[in-house]
């Protein structure tokens, strides 16, 4: 075969060399290199290749491939004959890979060079290397011929084979060589062939394979365990079969514990479908909760892909990628260039490039190409829809995801078709949520379209939470007669229409009742009862939503206003501008950019009158920042400024009076204040101003002063941006240090600047969450002082002062987080911007109308926080003391840093490491391997975790730094060469895989100390059960002979030591009392999973349809080509998706089912304190 490869790889480069050349002077870059995979090019280099003939056969069929399209445009090839291509990579893969000694079978020979034969003959009939092929295609077929006609009987083959005879025979178990965990039983044995054949049965299918490719499964006989083994085994069967009930993302990040973070991790993998709303309150550590997801997806699932779509300037400053490192995660970022590779190679290769497989993507490249490629031009471009398969990630994530809540814009379509197709999904929006508001229907129908198609469906969900709310209040309080009043609120959230359609198949609901009914409840009953109340939330699965009140403040605002008057020349041109555009308004009547346009003057001259004049030039020339706009309800591109002729040269001329002042009040108390507060230990303080022409007014001046600035606004490039803010975090004594840095609102979002304890608000917007926003920047958790100043400059007589004294001040902005009021604060900035926008009021009529609006919203926010306090669980919100013990139940003690270190250890010293027992001897160890234990460590990370990119995978292929430091304490973990290890580290996971298994008959003799057992020797027998269903679980069962006591064992033998007697045989006399425990938890599993099933298959078919009908509706009315083949493309997935899920739901019917292993019995002795 070898003959032949070579042979068509000498046709290819000759075809190559007669069509690349075409490409221009540097085809031999472009045409050939840039084509290689990352490994060929390496060896490229290596090896110094500078023609197609030192192109081996992988590289020239590779380079052929890469250029198909190419081809295919100039009508050399047809677009079906690179299946040919992609089989003739497989033939050359095969023999490549092939066992030594081995002969293929004449079948599998003609069939290869068949497919060598049509290749050849595609790309250059005629020629001799096609005539050879063709020629060797017929020699194959002759030999095929003899074995065709002949049909021996087994016995026959059996006699004519001149090999050995087998070792192998049926019955046997085997695994394969190369997957050792994939073994099976061998059912046929054929001799006839060269090599032995096997046909082996693997469960769920039978396959064949060649004796060389398997080898017998040793039988374990059977062991008395040690206490370490035991322990060291169970550890390694938790890691690797994780329970729905447990937390492996515990320690897995280099973060501070909060309970409060662990919220969505348990909400997403415990709902029917992992998609996720995190509508958090700023700063309480949103990314930090997306980390937890990502680990704790990795330890359940194939977790090798994950997007994160966020605002452009969280990529320039690094933050989701800085964040992520903590949880050892290097993920990639997208700019236009490598985002066009990443389609371009799908479409050629049929998957996403793996090295951008954790990318992140900024929101600034969501446009309609993106989604529907580029038809016009020289060279067409694919877009995601046209990609066949569609892009599919294991986990996308979507920040600042009110970003996205127009359906209409294009970036709205594309996460929309990217989470179409996303196993998992979490969208994040620190702009909190009402359940009356349209934006948060618009979120969840992007996260779950199959459950919210219309605001009808909303709506039916949202009712019976009100009287779920109820529920739980009185299982928290438990007052008089609780029972009986949570009962009847139960009652009424079942018979609300959503109630009594889905909620009552739920067995939850059930289950809630028969416990209700008690006339008893004890309290981790009452618990219990709390955690289903809040599971049959009907959003309870669906969002997250922690306040800031709900985990108390992180630091107290110390609020202070710097309040300056007008120089009398400064009071003069202002008067001049009020007066004027008062006369625009009276004579050009209102309108939306009108009235924008000269508010928006009044406001720069309120912020800094020397900005007025650039101001004014950019307002003549629409070119606005978007910062500028951001209080506006219009577009660069819809901003008219046409209204203003006939009056644009009294504009002009008081824009030059406002150039030539020179004496600045505001500005000064500006300085003397920074003076102030570089003499504090802590010297740095942040400033923001909507006005880019004030921020570089007050740069100019503290430059001056000595100073030390940096400035941010939308203008500034990425690495900049980027250089700045660490500039800005470092310490002052530090020679390139920033004292002040001037930002726009560009630097509020996501970005966090804790180390800073000041702000000034040189202007103020109009919309109290902006300044939450900025206030939030760095009153956010792990802000390291108590109190944070708030300094507001506002100049008398301006209308940000009116409106800074009559309105936002009263509501108390900047005392404390807004968090809860997001929709009042919404009508209150409409209201104060109708009012500042309508110049025909006089001054004592504005003041009066700032001043009602104000009392209105104030006693709204005041009853909105009321409510919120009664019904705290309206999206299954709980109390901290119940986030702690939620966590201390989820957090198995198998799991725990000890059963880790003993399992590492253990693994360690079977690979030869000499230290293993002395290791962690320190929380910080120090591993030094050896070159062979490092080779071997690497070969089993290979063979366990093939598609690892770890930190540490990485460390141990560099062959550089010989020592690595490993830790336990996610404390010590202050460096990024320092293994972070928990449950989901690649360490841990291998370790798990290579611990030995439990043999059949084991036994073990414990002891352990209790107070809550009676002294004695208790038989005990330990199974491992894994739940089959909709969601699969694994559980370690412990039984004992007297019923009740298994559950206080579990928890004790992950602290037992050896005990000195052996145990006796004693499986029989459990077996009775494990089978009665299996029986009835496999009754109520089966139950469970049936009535959940149905439940959901009936959901499913009703929104299937609802949607079906809404996309044909679509795809009839679009009145664009690109929309519609966007509709179609959606419809076509949908019904897919529709499918997938409706089999896979009716399957987990039949499939439901516990299945057991016992692992061990022995005895437990139980010794008093």
């Amino acid at each position: 075969m070898r003959e032949n490869l070579m042979a068509l790889a000498s046709l290819i480069r000759r075809f190559l060399a007669r069509e690349l050349p075409s490409l221009g002077s540097d085809w031999w870059r472009g045409g050939v290199l840039d084509k290689l995979s990352y490994q060929q090019r390496t060896q490229a280099d290596e090896q110094r290749w500078t023609t197609l003939d030192d192109l081996d056969v992988a590289a020239t069929l590779r380079v052929v491939d890469q250029n198909w399209e190419l081809f295919r445009r100039r009508g050399l090839v047809k677009w079906d004959n690179r299946n040919w291509l992609k089989e003739a990579s497989t033939v050359r893969n095969r023999y490549s890979h092939d066992a030594p000694g081995r002969e293929p079978s004449a079948d599998s020979v003609y069939r290869d060079i068949d497919t060598l034969a049509l290749l050849a003959e595609a790309l250059d009939p005629g020629s001799a290397e096609a005539d050879l092929l063709a020629s060797a295609r017929a020699d194959a077929l002759v030999r095929l011929r003899p074995q065709a006609d002949a049909e021996p009987a087994p016995s026959t083959a059996k006699e004519a084979s001149s090999g050995a005879a087998s070792t192998f025979s049926p019955g046997t178990l085997v695994r394969l060589t190369a997957r050792p965990e994939l073994t099976g039983v061998i059912t046929l044995v054929d001799t006839s062939g060269s090599q032995t054949r096997l046909t082996v049965f693997h469960g769920s299918m039978t396959q064949t394979y060649y004796e060389s490719q398997v080898e017998i499964v040793d039988s374990m006989s059977a062991e008395h365990l040690t206490a370490e083994e035991m322990k060291a085994r169970l550890t390694a069967a938790h890691v690797l079969h994780p329970s729905v009930n447990r937390l492996y993302s515990l320690n897995s990040g280099r973060i501070d514990y909060e309970p409060y973070q662990y919220r969505p991790v348990m909400k997403l993998i415990n709902a029917d479908r992992p998609r996720l709303l995190i509508a958090d309150d700023v700063g309480v550590g949103k990314t930090i909760e997306a980390g937890l997801i990502i680990k704790e997806l990795q330890a359940r699932q194939k977790l090798d892909s994950v997007l994160v779509i966020c605002p452009k300037p969280l990529v320039a400053e690094n933050k989701w990628r800085s964040e992520l490192k903590r949880f050892g995660e290097d993920f990639a970022h997208l700019d236009s260039a490598t985002l066009r590779y990443c389609i371009d190679e799908t479409r050629a290769e049929g998957r996403w490039p793996s090295r951008y497989k954790k990318a992140i993507l900024p929101y600034s490249l969501l446009d309609e190409k993106l989604l529907l490629g580029e038809s016009s031009g020289r060279r067409p471009r694919a877009g995601l829809v046209s990609l066949d398969p569609p892009v599919k990630f294991d986990l996308v994530i979507v920040d600042e995801a009110h970003h996205v809540r127009n359906s209409e814009t294009w970036s709205h379509r594309i996460v929309k078709h990217l989470l179409d197709s996303a196993e998992a999904a979490v969208l994040i929006s620190a702009t909190p949520i009402q359940t009356g508001s349209e934006d948060l229907r618009t979120l969840l129908r992007l996260l779950r379209p199959d459950t919210f198609v219309h605001n009808q469906t909303f709506e039916l969900m949202r009712e019976p939470n009100a009287h779920l709310a109820s529920v739980e209040s009185s299982v928290r309080v438990a007052g008089a007669g609780w029972q009986e009043d949570s009962v009847k609120k139960l009652d009424a959230a079942l018979a609300t229409p959503w109630g009594s359609r889905v909620l009552r198949s739920n067995p939850r609901a059930q289950e809630l009742r028969d416990l209700l009914d008690q006339p008893e409840v004890a309290d981790h009953e009452r618990v219990n009862a709390l955690r289903i109340t809040q599971s049959l939330n009907t959003f309870s699965g669906l969002v997250n939503r922690t306040r800031r009140r709900d985990i108390g403040s992180f630091t107290t605002r110390k609020p202070e206003t710097f309040e300056v008057d007008f120089t009398p020349e400064q009071q003069v041109v202002h008067d001049l501008l009020l007066d004027l555009a008062g006369r625009i308004s009276v004579s050009k009547g209102h309108g939306q950019s009108l009235d924008f346009i000269l508010s928006t003057l009044q406001r720069q001259a309120a912020s800094c009158l020397n900005g007025l004049a650039p101001f004014v030039e950019d307002v003549l020339s629409r070119k606005l920042t978007a910062e500028e706009l951001s209080e506006a309800d219009v577009d660069a591109d819809e901003l008219d400024a046409s209204p203003l002729e006939g009056f644009i040269d009294e504009i002009l001329e008081l824009a030059r009076q406002a150039s030539d002042l020179t004496e600045d009040p505001k500005l000064d108390r500006l300085l003397a204040y920074v003076e102030e507060k570089q003499q504090l230990p802590n010297n740095k303080l942040l400033l923001f101003s909507t006005f880019r022409h004030t921020l570089r007014y007050i740069a100019n001046h503290l430059t001056k002063t000595g100073v030390r600035v940096g400035l941010v606004h939308g203008g500034v490039p990425d690495d900049e941006r980027r250089e700045l803010r660490v500039r800005f975090a470092k310490d002052q004594s530090e020679p390139d240090a920033i004292d002040v840095l001037l930002s726009s609102e560009v630097g509020t979002e996501g970005l966090d600047y804790q180390f800073c304890d000041a702000l000034v608000n040189y202007d103020l917007p109009w919309n109290p969450m902006r300044i939450e926003q900025r206030i939030g920047r760095i009153d956010r958790r792990g802000q390291a002082s108590e109190t944070v100043a708030i300094k507001n400059l506002v100049v008398s007589g301006t209308v940000d002062a009116v409106i800074f004294e009559r309105c936002l001040e009263r509501i108390g902005v900047f005392t404390g987080a807004l968090g809860g009021s997001e929709a009042i604060l919404g009508d209150l900035t409409r209201e104060i911007r109708k009012i500042g926008e309508d110049l025909t009021l006089t001054v004592t009529e504005r003041d009066a109308r700032l001043r009602q609006l104000a009392d209105n919203k104030i006693g709204r926010i005041q009853e909105q926080e009321e409510l919120e306090e009664r019904e705290s669980a309206l999206f299954g919100l709980p109390l901290r003391k119940f986030d702690a013990e939620g966590v201390e139940q989820a957090a198995s003690p198998w799991l725990a840093p000890d059963q880790l270190r003993r399992l590492v250890q253990r693994f360690l010293a079977n690979r030869g490491y000499e230290r293993a027992d002395s290791l962690f001897d320190k929380p910080l160890a120090l591993l030094r391997p050896t070159k062979d234990v490092r080779a071997l460590l690497l070969e089993d990370l290979r063979v366990s975790l093939p598609n690892s990119t770890s930190p540490w995978r990485r460390w141990l292929e560099s062959g550089g730094e010989q020592s690595r430091r490993l830790t336990f304490d996610p404390a010590m973990a202050t460096d990024d060469d320092v293994e972070l290890l928990s449950p989901v580290h690649d360490l841990v996971r291998v370790a798990a895989s290579n611990e030995a298994q439990f043999p059949p008959d084991s036994t073990a003799a414990l002891q352990v100390r209790s107070v809550a057992l009676a002294p004695g020797t208790y038989p005990v027998a330990v199974h491992s059960w894994t739940y089959l269903g909709a969601r699969d679980d694994f559980e370690i069962v412990v039984t004992a002979a007297n019923p009740g006591l298994g559950d206080e064992f579990e928890g004790l033998l992950a602290e037992a030591t050896d005990a000195a007697d052996s145990p006796t045989d004693l499986t029989t006399s459990l077996d009775d009392q494990h089978y009665e425990d299996w029986t009835d938890a496999r009754a109520t599993h089966i139950d469970r999973t049936r009535a959940h099933v149905e439940s959901q298959l009936s959901s499913l078919a009703t929104t299937h349809q609802a949607r079906v009908q809404l996309l044909e509706d679509q795809i009839v009315s679009a009145t664009h080509e690109n929309i519609r083949r966007m509709r179609e493309s959606e419809l076509h997935s949908l019904e897919q998706d529709f499918e997938a899920r409706r089999k896979r739901l009716e399957d987990s019917i039949q499939r439901s089912d516990i299945t057991t292993s016992l692992l061990y019995t022995g005895t437990v002795e139980v010794i008093s304190d």
